[in-house]
């Protein structure tokens, strides 16, 4: 009886592959959670003020930009920020005066641009600021927004992270 009451464990090739794939994803795993929580710890949220310059609109499009309209993104849907002050002024227009060569800037009769502040609480990761919608905050981004009774497509020109931030 005490030849079989012996319990013997043999493993093939296939069954010691199986294994090693097995710890390979659990430290993978591991690995991946050490990494989230901790960037997640380091990214602190922070209010950002940055100017968006919105082109095409209408005469009478600066009278609905007010102070405290929350801005959301045209495409995705989610909250940028709020106004915080606008600026209205006439479009202007890049052209090539063909017989000197030089770069002009001539106003485009019945359009108007607007520079827009808006403010938002956005988290920095140490390589972007993104607001609570996911709108990320660049110099050079592509923002289409929408207010209360307008809306408008144009880029970030300016991003004024605050007091001690530069």
């Amino acid at each position: 009886m005490d030849k079989n009451s012996k319990i013997r464990i043999s493993f093939n090739l296939f069954d010691i592959i199986i294994i090693l794939i097995v710890i390979a994803l659990v430290a993978g795993f591991a690995v991946y959670q050490t990494r989230s929580s901790s960037s997640g710890g380091a990214s602190g949220t922070k209010t950002v003020q940055y100017q968006v310059e919105i082109t095409g609109l209408t005469e009478g499009t600066g009278d609905m930009i007010r102070e405290g309209d929350p801005i959301v993104d045209k495409v995705k849907k989610n909250g940028m920020g709020t106004v915080v002050s606008s600026e209205f002024y006439p479009m202007t227009k890049q052209v090539v005066d063909l017989e000197t060569g030089n770069t002009l800037y001539s106003e485009v009769p019945g359009q108007y641009s607007a520079l827009i502040t808006i403010e938002a609480v956005c988290s920095d990761s140490g390589t972007a600021l993104t607001t609570d919608g996911g709108f990320v905050v660049r110099a050079g981004e592509d923002a289409s927004i929408i207010g209360p009774g307008y809306s408008g497509g144009g880029f970030v020109v300016n991003v004024m992270r605050g007091e001690g931030d530069e």
